[in-house]
């Protein structure tokens, strides 16, 4: 399984000098980038073969609004096939369903079945990226629940470990339930701090929170999951990057970073 980086990690860098931030990852041992908070427009296009030709990074994977996905599906389209990229992910819920009915969710559904079909044509795996608030409770189960019956076969997902954590669902237990429809799983660890009396859920970098990364890894590669990406978001993206790298390398895992 390849181990990288998602973008959304140093966005504010990205988005200012996104070449100048790939060499700054390479450095940290960054070899693959889920591409997210950009144009993927010619320039970014060009900074990424660049970043290919220099530091031999690749694009496993890019995040993107949904409306982008479909209304500008032929920029989209060029940026994969230009990067080399196979697998595009709706980065969130449109508000009306975070907000709304569980109708106007399987409404969405429809909706972005049709658009998996629509990138599979042309070779893309699309996969549907989800945050805490999909695990509220509904009638019969969660609102993920409802979200994986309603998909189509098409329709692959990536999974969060801090959010799903953060929901009180076992990362490993839901990776065994999609088994062999996860494409991607965010690294991202957990842990409380307090604030004042109140107790507040925070991510940090890997090995620095609760979660047993030896354990998501693992079940990640048993069901068939093509790539990992350590993602965080924080005010200093690269010092902490630098410490996800490294615990990922004392616990055996330097390889995948390859």
């Amino acid at each position: 399984m390849k181990i990288g980086l998602q973008l959304f990690t140093c966005r504010k860098q990205a988005q200012k000098d996104l070449l100048g931030t790939l060499k700054n990852l390479h450095g940290l041992g960054i070899k693959y980038v889920e591409a997210a908070r950009i144009n993927f427009d010619d320039t970014d296009i060009a900074a990424f073969k660049k970043a290919k030709e220099l530091y031999g990074i690749e694009v496993v994977s890019a995040q993107i609004k949904p409306n982008i996905l479909h209304d500008e599906f032929d920029k989209c389209l060029k940026f994969l096939n230009e990067t080399g990229c196979k697998i595009a992910i709706i980065s969130v819920l449109p508000t009306k369903c975070i907000i709304g009915s569980d109708e106007k969710l399987v409404e969405f559904c429809a909706w972005a079945s049709e658009l998996a079909k629509k990138y599979k044509e042309h070779g893309i795996q699309l996969c549907y990226h989800h945050h805490d608030f999909e695990f509220i409770r509904t009638k019969n189960g969660t609102r993920f629940d409802l979200i994986v019956e309603n998909m189509s076969e098409d329709m692959n997902f990536v999974i969060d470990t801090f959010w799903t954590t953060k929901a009180g669902i076992n990362v490993e237990h839901l990776l065994d339930k999609l088994s062999g429809r996860v494409s991607g799983v965010h690294l991202r660890d957990y842990a409380l701090y307090r604030k004042f009396i109140a107790r507040k859920p925070a991510n940090y970098a890997l090995g620095d929170g609760v979660i047993d990364f030896n354990w998501i890894i693992e079940s990640a590669k048993k069901n068939g999951v093509v790539y990992g990406a350590i993602e965080q978001n924080t005010p200093h993206p690269f010092n902490q990057i630098a410490r996800s790298v490294k615990h990922l390398n004392e616990i055996g895992y330097g390889e995948d970073l390859l």
